[in-house]
């Protein structure tokens, strides 16, 4: 009985995370302007940034969210001093193959890409009604059970 409710627990916790990543992917792609996922520099963002169930012995614990340091970056702001340094220029339209960059102030604005993620794909919503009915499909199994052991012990 509990190997059966693992693995529904399982089931649903796979499928919530899915949509949960589903909805992050379309959010990064939209707000970053990610046209297609072919682009070499916009391929780890969107690899890095998954929603993976984690389980317990044999319920079903949440949904772990994990990013890039550029996710957390992007969604959070920066603001610092960009270091200076030798930029090497590689285009033919540049007489000089490098130039010295000077330290100078960064902002990079919030982008609240990771706000409210389970609530807005969906996935909060399924997960109380899926794990509603299978948490109480074993409340009801382990209640017969009590029963069936209290009319033998009686006989």
């Amino acid at each position: 009985m509990a190997g059966d409710i693992k693995s529904k627990e399982q089931a649903i916790g796979k499928r919530a995370a899915q949509m949960a990543e589903n909805y992050v992917h379309s959010i990064l792609k939209r707000k970053l302007k990610i046209h297609n996922q072919g682009d070499a520099n916009n391929i780890p963002i969107l690899e890095a940034t998954r929603v993976t169930a984690k389980m317990g012995t044999h319920r079903l614990l949440g949904l772990n969210f994990t990013s890039s340091k550029v996710g957390f970056m992007l969604h959070y702001g920066a603001a610092g001093v960009r270091e200076g340094g030798n930029v090497y220029l590689r285009a033919s339209r540049y007489q000089k193959g490098e130039t010295l960059r000077k330290p100078h102030q960064v902002n990079l604005p919030q982008f609240q890409l990771f706000d409210d993620i389970y609530k807005k794909s969906g996935a909060l919503d399924y997960l109380l009604d899926a794990l509603g009915e299978t948490r109480t499909d074993d409340v009801m199994a382990k209640i017969s059970n009590l029963v069936l052991q209290i009319n033998t012990e009686d006989k």
